[in-house]
């Protein structure tokens, strides 16, 4: 969790800090980030993107 913490915390200074209602919106976008830090998301969205597409029979 600190590992975390520390990390988030050198974005939001690099973005001098977001607005109460933005808060929760954008440190969900870091929890992300950070759990795929070391993943290939381009793959990632590859593979959603083809998931949404329906199987042909």
């Amino acid at each position: 969790m600190e590992g975390f913490w520390s990390w988030a915390k050198e974005r939001l200074i690099k973005h001098h800090g977001v607005s109460k209602e933005q808060f929760p919106l954008y440190l969900k976008e870091l929890e992300f980030r950070y759990n795929n830090r070391n993943a290939d998301l381009f793959d990632q969205v590859a593979t959603f993107l083809c998931d949404l597409v329906p199987k042909r029979d």
